[in-house]
């Protein structure tokens, strides 16, 4: 049975800031989050199915990261809306956790943008 990884782009706008940090993110700043979702499976074999030949239908993928987490973060106060320090880790980890239920298995490989050179990357061996 063939596997394929694929992989989806989006990007939200949000506000934080870290309380204590020795730094300036101390301070409330934006971001132009870019977030990656790589889900892994199966190809689906059902001949004649709108997603044979799929892992995962890509409109299915892009409704589920928009609802569990694009409408949730874009354009927030991270600090209003998570209950946790608002690092980029932690905000990686957080949306592997509203993914899953959705996702299940596929889910793969995220990698969340905080910077145009910076990211984290959470998989599976991670969680």
């Amino acid at each position: 049975m063939p596997y394929a990884t694929l992989t989806r782009i989006f990007t939200f706008e949000s506000a934080h800031h870290l309380p204590n940090h020795l730094g300036k993110c101390a301070r409330l700043h934006g971001h132009s989050y870019r977030l990656e979702v790589a889900i892994r499976g199966p190809l689906i074999e059902t001949v004649g199915a709108s997603d044979e030949g799929m892992v995962l239908d890509l409109v299915d993928l892009k409704r589920f990261v928009q609802e569990a987490v694009i409408e949730r973060l874009d354009h927030q106060n991270l600090n209003e809306v998570l209950a946790c320090r608002t690092t980029v880790e932690n905000i990686a980890h957080w949306t592997w956790r509203q993914l899953s239920p959705a996702l299940g298995d596929l889910l793969f490989r995220l990698r969340l943008w905080e910077t145009a050179t910076g990211y984290v990357e959470v998989t599976k061996d991670d969680v």
